[in-house]
């Protein structure tokens, strides 16, 4: 038995024992040497994954309870995130995603495909250049200049350092971005912020088929982008 299904088969036992369990017991049940047991249970209340009694039985610790509940309200959050894109994504017929910045990328964390038979596909984990794409241009719009410069300077994006600097300045300025025929050819992005005060967290871009997406329609969806982005900023995770 690995390390690991050791672990997991004593934490087991403890649940299944519905209260205190001694090493010898859990060592009688999952037929695993009492030194062993009693060694790996110490080292999982040193952790706070068992808590220890005084006559030296065993309860799941409070370590364990709080990554429940943590996964829990991670989960609630999660699903929230995907309503609100649904919603999204129903209203405007266009893929909804919401997307954060990795160091000179930008990830998707949620994505809400459209309906259409033509449509942009965004995977969750899907990773490209912040620099010349309307989520990236979003979420470095309001860096400091030499961040966004070396930003710049580090990619491969066409235009000239002055040509995406200016980008970024309108993008600052008008609260959200757009970017036609970027890295994908024949596909247009509009990206809002998703803010907690002053701090951009996130950005929701909405993705599809540039010859859906003309100027005329970009304007008019707008609106609704930022609204999903004021809805999902209480759910958004915030980095520490």
């Amino acid at each position: 038995m690995r390390s690991m299904q050791r672990v997991v088969a004593i934490l087991e036992s403890v649940v299944a024992t519905r209260g205190p369990a001694t090493p010898a017991r859990v060592s009688a049940e999952i037929e695993l040497s009492l030194s062993t047991v009693s060694r790996i249970m110490r080292d999982l209340a040193e952790e706070q994954m068992l808590d220890r009694l005084d006559d030296g039985s065993y309860l799941l610790g409070s370590r364990l309870f709080k990554l429940v509940r943590d996964a829990r309200s991670g989960g609630d959050a999660m699903a929230t995130i995907h309503r609100v894109l649904g919603e999204l994504r129903d209203r405007t017929g266009e893929t909804a995603s919401l997307n954060v910045r990795r160091d000179d990328t930008r990830v998707c964390i949620a994505s809400v495909d459209s309906r259409h038979e033509l449509r942009r596909v965004v995977p969750v984990g899907d990773a490209i250049p912040l620099v010349g794409t309307a989520t990236g241009h979003v979420l470095m719009a309001e860096l400091g200049a030499a961040e966004q410069t070396a930003l710049i300077d580090r990619s491969r994006a066409a235009g000239s350092r002055v040509e995406l600097l200016s980008q970024l300045r309108e993008t600052a300025e008008r609260g959200w971005a757009v970017q036609a025929d970027g890295l994908l050819t024949g596909v247009t992005g509009v990206a809002v912020p998703v803010r907690a005060g002053d701090r951009v967290l996130a950005a929701v871009t909405l993705s599809g088929p540039t010859s859906r997406m003309p100027a005329e329609v970009v304007e008019k969806i707008v609106p609704d982008i930022e609204e999903a982005a004021r809805r999902l900023a209480p759910w958004v995770p915030q980095p520490s």
